[in-house]
């Protein structure tokens, strides 16, 4: 009971964490591709860290190169949402995830949907045509359109990932996903970005992005995931989508519109459902 706990708070802890992402990538001025490779090489270097002091070695194997690949289309389109629509437009749409997750092993692994599974589908859909309701200019849409492409990706790489056995692997196609996100991010990104931007301010948000955003929270989600189930993740992170649009309110002054507010609650009400229902009908078959 005492690992559980403990599991819970880390989860929490990491949570919070991850939804300040949206809030400091407004208050840097510097294009997605530097934000994502100077993040990105931050937060590979903690991950590697840890991933050694829990006894594994860096693989590169299909299955390693598949989730890295994957993280890094994941990652580069969700920093780029965040510059072009409001955060919570960003951050909802990429937890689209679980969404995308039940539409390709539909098609890729013919698995029939479950009637609670299809409702998701069409609540958490509607909610994605409500955010492209809203007035916007045309850097928003295309920013909802990324955030969308975000999710896809973020859903591809929970269903590849799960089938990925070995925990070394999994761990070190995140070291290998950040770690190219740095490689190309970071000289492609000066091409693009105002070398006035570069300052103390703008290199000390890049290391709260890569330490205390993504790399800190990414241990402690290794650690966590092993100590309670991988329903009490899923419920417990999503607490992000819902502080992430809160802090950005509060201290940028940032308000999603009506419409994609209200499909907000409905993706996010949608998938806890879902979680839950899943939860329920997982544990009636065991017994």
């Amino acid at each position: 009971m005492a690992d559980k706990r403990k599991g819970e708070l880390m989860m929490v802890v990491c949570a919070v964490l991850w939804s300040i992402s949206g809030l400091v990538m407004k208050f840097i001025n510097w294009s997605p591709f530097l934000i994502s490779g100077g993040r990105g090489l931050l937060s590979a270097l903690v991950i590697f860290v840890s991933m050694r002091m829990s006894g594994y070695s860096l693989k590169f194997t299909k299955q390693s190169l598949g989730i890295a690949a994957l993280t890094f289309i994941n990652v580069l389109f969700f920093v780029a949402s965040n510059k072009l629509t409001t955060a919570a437009n960003a951050i909802v749409l990429q937890y689209t995830a679980p969404v995308f997750v039940l539409i390709i092993t539909t098609i890729v692994l013919k698995r029939k949907l479950k009637i609670h599974q299809i409702l998701t589908v069409l609540v958490a859909s509607s909610g994605m045509v409500l955010f492209f309701v809203d007035k916007m200019s045309s850097d928003g849409m295309l920013g909802n359109i990324f955030a969308t492409i975000s999710g896809f990706f973020m859903g591809l790489m929970y269903a590849f990932t799960g089938e990925v056995k070995d925990s070394g692997e999994r761990i070190s196609g995140l070291v290998i996903g950040h770690l190219s996100l740095a490689l190309l991010g970071i000289p492609l990104g000066l091409c693009f970005t105002d070398f006035t931007q570069i300052n103390s301010v703008s290199i000390m948000l890049i290391f709260l992005l890569g330490f205390v955003q993504m790399g800190i929270p990414y241990a402690l989600y290794g650690r966590a995931s092993a100590m309670i189930s991988g329903v009490e993740v899923s419920l417990i992170s999503m607490i992000e989508p819902v502080l992430n649009p809160i802090w950005v309110a509060l201290f940028y002054n940032e308000i999603p519109g009506k419409w994609a507010m209200t499909g907000g609650i409905l993706i996010i009400g949608a998938v806890l459902t879902y979680t839950l229902v899943d939860n329920k009908l997982l544990d009636k078959k065991d017994l």
